[in-house]
């Protein structure tokens, strides 16, 4: 990509961005972001700080050093001099660790002023032991409490002391509704009860006995999480409630602890491929579908999940993923779903 095309491209989107933050009928001055130190999070963080309104994005982080180093780098990217920038934003940190649900609760305390938007964005595919139960966290499956029950506690403590005015966006993913593609199974549950939900929710493998792979943990862990947001969305009828996947996007932390030579291999020859093929994209496009689902109230309804549009599409448009699965519309489904998990919390 040449260097003038990559300026119009960037110069697109702060456009777009703009026109869209027009159009909502709300003001969204602040905004938390989790795993917000790189990929998808740090660029959802820089895109978001260009809207006129913005006043305050909070990056949240497990790491304080990478924190930081993301806090230099979007406030030189947003051409900021001291906290703030030129377009009036402050950063701030907030260290959390999902995987940690004690660590979630202090960074809801720490929290000193409420924001109106929390994009829970981090997640990954749970390292080299995903089913690893967490008998510290409530009995939680490893991959589970860090894309899932770390982020249920930081929805309903946030709710809960009055830190969250508006909108919660939840990081999907197209393995929730099977990914055949890229060895994703579609998942199978025949009864949508608590207990079928409890089994998934542990990793213990109870439910995943017949194959306790990496790729069926955190496609099924996808699917709850995305029927819990149904739920939400009723749980909190005030708010709004939106899982939205980033697609297939380069650049990110997903396998940030699969070992070196699975984060080589996903970062130089993988994604390139998929790149090349038309089935993955960049961060910009991943981030930007969190702020098209967070300023495009029309489009975006609350308890619903948006991703890619095809069954083995991982880019492109999203549509509502109930034409691709009808499980995500099934109220009891999401309501079990969400009751399992509360069970352990």
């Amino acid at each position: 990509m040449s260097y003038a095309y990559a300026s119009c491209f960037a110069l697109a989107g702060i456009i777009l961005i703009i026109i869209m933050s027009a159009r909502t009928s709300a003001t969204i001055e602040s905004v938390l972001i989790t795993g917000a130190n790189s990929g998808v999070g740090k660029e959802c963080a820089r895109q978001l700080s260009l809207l006129p309104q913005m006043k305050r994005i909070v990056l949240g982080c497990r790491d304080r050093v990478k924190a930081q180093e993301a806090k230099v780098d979007l406030e030189r990217a947003t051409r900021s001099r001291s906290t703030t920038n030129e377009m009036g934003v402050v950063f701030e940190i907030l260290i959390l660790d999902l995987s940690n649900i004690e660590s979630v609760k202090g960074a809801i305390n720490e929290l000193t002023d409420p924001v109106d938007v929390v994009v829970m964005n981090a997640g990954g595919l749970g390292g080299n032991t995903p089913g690893k139960v967490l008998e510290d966290q409530g009995g939680f499956g490893s991959v589970f409490c860090s894309n899932v029950a770390g982020h249920v506690a930081l929805l309903d403590g946030l709710v809960e002391a009055g830190k969250l005015s508006r909108t919660a966006i939840y990081a999907g993913s197209e393995a929730a509704r099977g990914l055949p593609v890229m060895g994703y199974p579609r998942p199978r549950i025949v009864t949508g009860s608590v207990d079928k939900f409890q089994s998934i929710c542990i990793c213990d493998g109870s439910f995943f006995a017949d194959s306790r792979d990496a790729k069926t943990m955190y496609a099924h862990t996808k699917y709850v999480g995305a029927l819990w947001m149904g739920s939400a969305s009723r749980q909190y009828p005030h708010h709004r409630m939106i899982a939205v996947s980033p697609g297939a996007t380069s650049g990110t932390n997903s396998a940030a602890h699969m070992g070196p030579a699975v984060q080589f291999v996903q970062k130089n020859l993988l994604f390139p491929l998929l790149k090349l093929l038309g089935n993955a994209h960049g961060v910009e496009i991943g981030a930007r579908r969190y702020v098209d689902a967070i300023l495009d109230e029309g489009t975006y309804q609350s308890g619903h999940f948006y991703a890619s549009d095809g069954p083995n599409k991982m880019t492109g448009g999203v549509v509502d993923q109930m034409k691709l699965l009808d499980d995500f519309g099934k109220e009891d489904y999401q309501d079990n779903a969400n009751a399992a998990i509360h069970s352990f919390l």
